[in-house]
């Protein structure tokens, strides 16, 4: 079988992993896979540091429609069984061209479509995409809340899959590490959905002493920034900005946070198993089946009552030499289950049941 994974190529979060941990697990499987992006950005630069096959086909802009033929020619010529696309601009474009191909059409809906974009060009994108959705052959998931809302839009729920997103795991086991001081990281853009004023607001209740470290950018820096001086924590929070290579800030920490308002399965969970840090969550997306009692602390989305608890008894376990046990229970639970080679069999598994 012959995949053609398609992407925009400008995405740089965690849809980005997810394809190339796919396309990576894919490879350990023996499918045949390789991945076209119409820029060649971020997406097509990690794929090939990681050896895989990557091509690209340049769009003049977003909605230039002169790569349609070539698309279709592409295709064709490589013989691709089942093309993969992965966010609205991608799965627009096969809704152009599907009916052209013999190809299978999947597209992995890595998170809530209704979120993804904002104002009136937001709207216009997300009817291009929903239109998508209900014509593609096959849909992943990750969120198990979109099932009733494909349900609404009229996609069955035959046509549908829940997968998982995945990691790809160094050889050694996490070591454990306690920090000076009570340090915390969250890796997030700093967008609304991510609800980081959430966390500051909590933190700026605290009776401890921390050092928070946010990883990432966006277009609320300034007002967060701002919101630090307000709230008069601003000595303890440092902004780094994005950063490519994550691990030195996991390392760096002793508990990982996302206070997310919409998730499906962030690659920040897995990505704290890794270095065995325990995860502060919001219940949000398929969030609960990594993070527990057991694995960190789950809270309400947007309760700062709750978080504000989560992040006092997170202090205490680190000033009692107990975040090991939590950070060394999350790691074993995505290793034995959260595999890029695991994710690769269960979306091949998708793919052949299409024929």
């Amino acid at each position: 079988m012959r995949v053609l994974h398609l992407n925009a190529g400008n995405e740089d979060g965690g849809a980005r992993t997810y394809i190339v941990n796919l396309m990576k697990g894919q490879k350990l499987i023996k499918t045949e896979s390789s991945l076209l992006t119409f820029e060649d950005g971020p997406v097509a630069k990690m794929a090939r540091e990681n050896g895989l096959n990557v091509a690209v086909m340049p769009q003049k802009q977003r909605f230039d429609l002169s790569i349609l033929k070539p698309l279709v020619a592409y295709i064709e010529n490589n013989h691709i069984d089942v093309v993969h696309t992965h966010g609205p601009r991608t799965n627009f474009i096969m809704s152009l061209i599907y009916k052209k191909i013999k190809a299978k059409w999947v597209i992995t809906v890595h998170s809530d479509p209704r979120i993804d974009f904002s104002g009136l060009k937001g709207k216009v994108m997300l009817n291009l995409n929903l239109h998508a959705l209900k014509r593609a052959d096959l849909l992943f998931y990750m969120n198990p809340s979109l099932l009733s809302y494909f349900e609404s839009l009229g996609i069955n729920s035959d046509k549908t899959l829940e997968v998982f997103n995945a990691i790809d795991f160094r050889d050694e086991q996490p070591l454990p590490k306690k920090h000076s001081t009570f340090s915390l990281v969250e890796i997030a853009r700093l967008v609304e959905v991510k609800n980081h004023e959430l966390l500051l607001n909590a933190l700026s209740k605290v009776k401890f002493n921390y050092h928070l470290t946010l990883v990432g950018d966006g277009p609320l820096m300034d007002k967060l920034r701002q919101m630090t001086h307000d709230l008069g924590i601003s000595e303890n929070v440092e902004f780094v900005g994005f950063k490519e290579n994550t691990g030195d800030y996991y390392e760096g920490c002793d508990v990982s946070v996302l206070t997310s308002k919409s998730e499906s399965l962030p690659t920040v969970y897995l990505e704290s198993a890794v270095y065995g840090r325990p995860v502060i969550a919001t219940n949000v997306g398929a969030t609960d089946k990594l993070i527990n009692q057991d694995t960190g602390w789950l809270v309400d989305s947007e309760n700062e009552e709750q978080l504000l608890i989560a992040l006092n008894d997170a202090y205490l376990s680190w000033k009692e030499n107990n975040l090991n046990q939590k950070g060394l229970a999350l790691y074993q639970l995505v290793r034995d289950n959260y595999s890029i080679d695991n994710l690769a069999n269960a979306v091949n598994k998708g793919y052949i049941n299409l024929y």
